[in-house]
C-alpha cells in the first residue's frame, strides 16, 4: 500500500464528514489496538480489496490572502507528495472566488484531481454539476457527505485510479528500518550510533519529494538501511500547514520500511505525541518495537513516572518489545538491534491453518463473545488471509458484531500460543462461510 488521497478546500464544506465516512466504509476490519486521538486526522480505507491512506487537511486555505499566495508560501507542500486530490465544494454555497483560487492552484500540480461536490441532493446533480464545470475539472463526483449519498461512487472511482501494489517480498533481502519519534528525542543521535561515526543523511539527495533516502549501514553483524524522508524545504505559514506535511511524510517513511523502532524520551515519559505516532504505526500494521531513549539519565522518581505511563498508557500494546537505551552512549543497541532482526523474520511467516483454528476454539471455550441482540455470535472457521501485516478473516455468525475488546482478547490468546511479537493482528469479519 503506497497511495495517499488528499482532501482539501475552503473550511466548513464537508472535508471531515467525508473523512469520517471513507475511513469507516469497511468498518467490519479492525486492529487489536486503542485509539488515540490524532493531532491531524488520517487514517485507512478498504474498498474494493484495495488500500489507501486518507489525510484531511482541516488548517488549509483559512485566508483569502493565504489562497491567493498559496504558491509563494508553499502551503500545498503536503498535497504534493499525494497520489489523487479530493477538491471538496459545497453546493449549498455554490461556485465562490475561494473556490475558483483554490482550484487554480492545484490545477498547477499536475495531479489527479477529483471535484467533489458535497451537500448535493439527488435532484440537483445536472444543476450543481452545470455550475462547478467553470472550474474545468473532468472528473465530477456529486456526494452527500452526511447522508453518504455517493460516497460509493467516488470510492470506486478512487480504487480504479491508485496502484494495486504487490507487498510480497523476499525475506532475505536487507531490512529497511525506519527510526521515528517526537522532535528531540534522539533519532539522529541513534542514526549516528548505528553508522559508527557522524553522517547526516541529508548528503543524500532524493530526486523527489516522495522519495525515501536509504542510508546502508553494516553494525553487529548485520546489513541493512535506515529509511528517512527528505525534510521542509520550506518554512510554512502555520502550524496546520506543518502539521499535515508531517502526517504525509511520516506515512511515507512508516510505509518504505520493515520493521518501526519508536523512539521515546525516558526523561519525558510516554505522551500523547508518543500516542499518535504509535497509534499511526499500528494502524498502518508495520512490525514495531519501542525504544526508551536517555534511559541512563533518569532519576528514581523519573523512572517511577516512566513505569507508570508504560503501565497505563501501553498496557494494549504489550505485545510490542521495549528496551532500554542510550543513543548517545551507544549502551543497549545490540540488544535492540537483535530484536529487529527476529521481528524482521517472522514477518514473512505463515500460519497453520489447523493449528490457528484449534487456538480460536480454545479461546472461545474460554470466554464465549459476548451476545448481540441476544443473539449468539459463533466464530465457525479462521485462515491467514496474509502477512505484514498479519490478517486473519474470520467467517462465521454475526462475526462482525465481535467487539474490539473481544478481538484484543483473541489476539492476546492468539500471542500466547503463536510468537507474534512486534505485531498488529488485523481481524477481517465475514459472516456466514463461504
Amino acid at each position: 500500500m503506497n497511495n495517499i488521497v488528499t482532501l482539501v478546500g475552503r473550511p466548513n464544506v464537508g472535508k471531515s464528514t467525508l473523512f469520517n465516512k471513507i475511513t469507516k466504509t469497511n468498518n467490519a476490519i479492525v486492529a487489536d489496538m486503542p485509539g488515540y486521538t490524532r493531532d491531524t486526522q488520517q487514517g485507512i480505507c478498504n474498498y474494493n480489496n484495495k488500500t489507501f491512506y486518507t489525510v484531511d487537511t482541516a488548517g488549509l486555505f483559512y485566508k483569502d490572502d493565504e489562497i491567493s499566495n498559496i504558491s509563494e508560501a508553499n502551503t500545498y507542500e503536503a498535497i504534493i507528495d499525494s497520489d489523487i486530490i479530493l477538491f471538496i465544494v459545497d453546493s449549498t454555497e455554490g461556485l465562490v472566488s475561494s473556490d475558483i483560487e483554490i482550484a487554480n492552484n492545484l490545477r498547477k500540480l499536475q495531479k489527479n484531481i477529483f471535484l467533489v461536490i458535497n451537500k448535493v441532493d439527488k435532484t440537483q446533480n445536472d444543476i450543481v454539476i452545470g455550475e462547478f464545470s467553470e472550474l474545468g475539472f473532468n472528473n465530477i463526483t456529486p456526494i452527500s457527505a452526511k447522508k453518504g449519498t455517493g460516497v460509493k461512487e467516488l470510492l470506486q472511482k478512487i480504487t480504479e485510479n491508485i496502484l494495486d501494489l504487490d507487498n510480497k517480498k523476499n525475506y532475505e533481502d536487507k531490512l529497511n528500518l525506519a527510526i521515528l519519534g517526537k522532535p528531540n528525542v534522539g533519532k539522529s543521535t541513534l542514526v549516528n550510533s548505528f553508522l559508527g561515526k557522524e553522517k547526516q543523511i541529508t548528503q543524500n539527495k532524493p530526486g523527489t519529494t516522495r522519495d525515501c533516502i536509504k542510508i546502508p549501514v553494516k553494525k553487529y553483524g548485520y546489513e541493512f538501511n535506515i529509511v528517512d524522508t527528505p525534510g521542509i524545504r520550506k518554512k510554512s505559514k502555520t502550524k496546520e500547514h506543518i502539521e499535515v506535511i508531517g502526517v504525509i511524510k511520516t506515512l511515507r517513511t512508516i510505509e518504505s520500511s520493515d520493521v518501526v523502532i519508536l523512539l521515546i524520551d525516558s526523561i519525558d515519559g510516554i505522551t500523547d505525541q508518543d500516542l499518535s505516532l504509535i497509534s499511526r504505526v499500528l494502524e498502518i500494521g508495520k512490525p514495531a518495537l519501542i525504544a526508551l531513549n536517555k534511559s541512563d539519565a533518569i532519576d528514581d522518581y523519573q523512572q517511577h513516572l516512566l513505569d507508570y505511563g508504560i503501565d497505563t498508557k501501553l498496557r494494549f500494546i504489550n505485545y510490542l518489545p521495549m528496551h532500554r537505551v542510550s543513543a548517545l552512549k551507544g549502551t543497549g543497541l545490540k540488544k535492540l538491534l537483535n530484536t529487529v532482526m527476529q521481528i524482521y523474520k517472522q514477518c514473512g511467516q505463515s500460519i497453520n491453518t489447523s493449528l490457528l483454528n484449534k487456538i480460536v476454539q480454545d479461546a472461545v471455550f474460554h470466554h464465549q463473545p459476548p451476545a448481540y441482540n441476544g443473539k449468539r455470535i459463533k466464530i465457525r472457521f479462521v485462515h491467514q488471509g496474509g502477512n505484514n501485516p498479519i490478517r486473519l478473516i474470520v467467517h462465521g455468525t454475526y462475526v462482525d458484531k465481535l467487539s474490539k475488546d473481544y478481538l484484543r482478547y483473541l489476539s492476546s490468546y492468539i500471542r500466547k500460543k503463536i510468537e507474534l511479537s512486534g505485531f498488529t493482528i488485523f481481524f477481517e469479519l465475514k459472516n456466514k462461510l463461504n
